[in-house]
């Protein structure tokens, strides 16, 4: 074989299947080694809020309005995976005194290296085509992949946490966030404060002027919404807490890994829309509609190409006479939850996770 076509077979016979492997890899070490790694992450968080909080002690930092963890690909290429963590001020990238520590995010790196390990054994097979610059170059192109399971895993321990227990100890901004990227380059929000006193009119606003798209990663609390038509709008990784939704219009909505807490949500329309990730644990959802939600566990679209989707959560909520008709439930988790009069018609309840006093009374087409 030319070396052209030595790369094709490599690519095609040995790269895609250890990619396949890799995030297999990575899911595998989240899930089974969950409790360790966040500990071991609030750990390095705990080192950063302990750095702000004597330099606003001592009088040298103000307020924080962002914390940014910043994927060093230069560490990349030299055998880690370092993530610098920055505090940084409203002026966030030209804040010219950040706080700075570091999060070494080893056991994500630890999976890409084992399948360079495994490539290498097999390039004797191309007699010298392929050299160990092509496994460096495969190691810089899959960090980007191995990247999206960090900020995955980054949102989750912060998920977790109670807001005064992340910021306890330190000032920050009325708006705050917390921020997982590449360095100098775009970044996700995986954690955002509100502690803003906003009417329903301004919220208004802000929806109507993001065309859609101003609710992603928002934090609303101590809210009456009742009544409202939100449909056709992506509140995406958004928070709502203790917020009056009685017979509130979700219809078509992007919800994506959103967080209800306390909310009362009675006769709430969440019809057709994407729930993927959400969390309904102890909410008044009497009456709710959910018939034909898309809220599946692990990867709805078959293609695995990052880390897969949580499993929604109505743990211990209240779910008397709600509609769930037609709805993709696989992997749900609703321990503890009043399932009275519910209705389950053409609902994918696979994997499902029910009281067994519960999962004896379902219809046996029901449970895949």
């Amino acid at each position: 074989m030319s070396r052209k076509e030595s790369l094709l077979h490599f690519y095609t016979n040995q790269v895609e299947p250890e990619r396949i492997r890799l995030m297999d890899d990575l899911q595998h070490t989240l899930n089974s080694q969950s409790p360790m790694l966040t500990a071991e992450f609030l750990g390095y968080f705990e080192e950063l809020t302990s750095k702000v909080r004597h330099s606003q002690q001592i009088g040298a930092k103000g307020n924080v309005a962002y914390i940014q963890y910043s994927m060093l690909r230069t560490e990349v290429a030299t055998g880690a995976m370092h993530y610098l963590a920055e505090a940084s001020d409203m002026s966030w990238l030209l804040d010219r005194d950040p706080i700075r520590a570091i999060y070494d995010a080893k056991w994500a790196f630890d999976c890409l290296e084992q399948m360079l390990v495994r490539l290498k054994k097999t390039l004797p097979d191309y007699q010298g085509k392929i050299s160990m610059v092509e496994l460096d170059r495969i190691r810089l192109r899959e960090a980007a992949l191995v990247h999206r399971y960090v900020v995955y895993f980054i949102r989750q321990c912060f998920h977790q946490l109670f807001d005064t227990q992340l910021i306890s100890d330190i000032k920050v901004e009325p708006v705050f966030e917390i921020r997982v990227g590449e360095y100098l380059d775009s970044s996700e929000c995986v954690y955002r404060l509100d502690q803003r006193e906003r009417s329903l009119e301004e919220i208004g606003r802000e929806l109507e002027e993001g065309d859609g798209l101003g609710g992603m990663y928002a934090d609303y609390h101590d809210l009456d919404m009742e009544e409202m038509i939100c449909s056709d709008l992506d509140f995406r990784y958004s928070r709502f807490n203790d917020i009056r939704l009685k017979s509130t219009d979700f219809e078509r909505c992007v919800l994506v890994g959103t967080r209800w807490h306390n909310c009362d949500m009675r006769d709430t329309n969440f019809a057709d829309s994407l729930l993927y990730g959400a969390n309904f644990s102890g909410c008044s959802l009497e009456r709710a509609v959910f018939r034909g939600i898309n809220g599946e566990e692990g990867h709805p679209d078959g293609r695995i190409q990052g880390p897969g989707y949580s499993a929604i959560n109505f743990e211990n909520a209240n779910l008397a006479g709600a509609d769930f008709r037609g709805a993709r439930l696989r992997g749900a988790v609703f321990r503890g939850a009043n399932l009275t009069d519910v209705l389950w018609d053409g609902a994918d309840l696979e994997d499902v996770i029910f009281d067994e006093s519960v999962k004896e009374e379902l219809p046996c087409d029901t449970l895949g």
